[in-house]
């Protein structure tokens, strides 16, 4: 079975260039160094046979989703309620209209479930008489696996500052966000990933992001063969931080696919599918 990861966003909360900062980064030319707010697309499967399962909302979510040419998903997946990983929730309408008017089936831990219903309530509200929003059949998750359009995932709970984070493994891929502390026991469910996307803020230690150098350690300690950085700030230029790293370790960025194929092999496309990179 193919597994892709697709790169929607790899910026940290402020995206990448940041408001009122005049940084190289910031006012760099290279496209890889824009960078919409965190998200990706996991792809299983392929052809007719593809689900789609969306990993957060951001508020950059409806440029991402015309990026990536996408008009329907089959689940969408929340690691956490801070703004930068849902505020995009009523965007979802296009997802929503795109998949036929059918629910939108929503995934998140039970408290950010309860956050998203505060913050939306109109989203939630079934006597809410307005046909212009997305409506939802949400599902709570704990430690156990889930499926979703017949997709088996596992969620991997990590630490970000004092609240949790569910990261999700697909296969032999996960994808794990906003984290300064991956414990024991969630490395133990990541044993056996051969491609991960890691959050990797900056180079400088951080009290609710990892560390470039710290996301490397846990990388070699799940023991993968590939790993890719997201969430990554202005700190971090990146070609210049790719040529520090070693041959299995890179920095992540908008609009690049990452796989392992249905043979078994790792592969990469840097992106674009004939759709320009969003100029800033």
């Amino acid at each position: 079975m193919r597994v892709e990861m697709e790169f929607l966003g790899s910026g940290t909360s402020s995206g990448i260039p940041t408001i009122g900062c005049d940084c190289r980064v910031c006012h760099s030319a290279n496209p890889r160094n824009k960078r919409l707010r965190s998200s990706i697309l996991f792809r299983v499967g392929e052809g007719e046979d593809e689900r789609r399962l969306l990993v957060d909302v951001t508020p950059d979510v409806r440029m991402q989703a015309l990026r990536a040419n996408l008009s329907s998903v089959h689940g969408v997946l929340i690691t956490h309620t801070h703004a930068d990983h849902c505020h995009g929730l009523d965007d979802l309408r296009g997802l929503y209209w795109g998949g036929g008017r059918e629910r939108l089936q929503l995934f998140a831990y039970p408290e950010s479930l309860a956050q998203l219903r505060r913050a939306f309530g109109y989203l939630f509200d079934e006597d809410y008489d307005y046909k212009g929003i997305a409506r939802f059949d949400t599902h709570v998750f704990e430690h156990e696996p889930f499926v979703v359009a017949g997709v088996a995932v596992t969620p991997i709970p990590v630490v970000h500052g004092n609240m949790r984070v569910a990261g999700f493994r697909v296969g032999d891929c996960a994808y794990i966000t906003d984290t300064n502390e991956v414990p024991d026991t969630s490395i133990a469910k990541l044993k056996g990933v051969r491609l991960l996307i890691l959050d990797a803020l900056r180079r400088a230690p951080h009290p609710t992001h990892l560390s470039l150098g710290k996301a490397l350690h846990i990388a070699q300690q799940v023991g993968v063969e590939r790993v890719f950085f997201t969430h990554i700030n202005h700190d971090l230029e990146h070609d210049q931080i790719n040529a520090e790293l070693p041959a299995w370790a890179r920095l992540g960025h908008d609009m690049l696919r990452v796989a392992i194929e249905a043979d078994g092999r790792i592969s990469t496309d840097e992106g674009g599918g004939g759709v320009a990179p969003l100029a800033f």
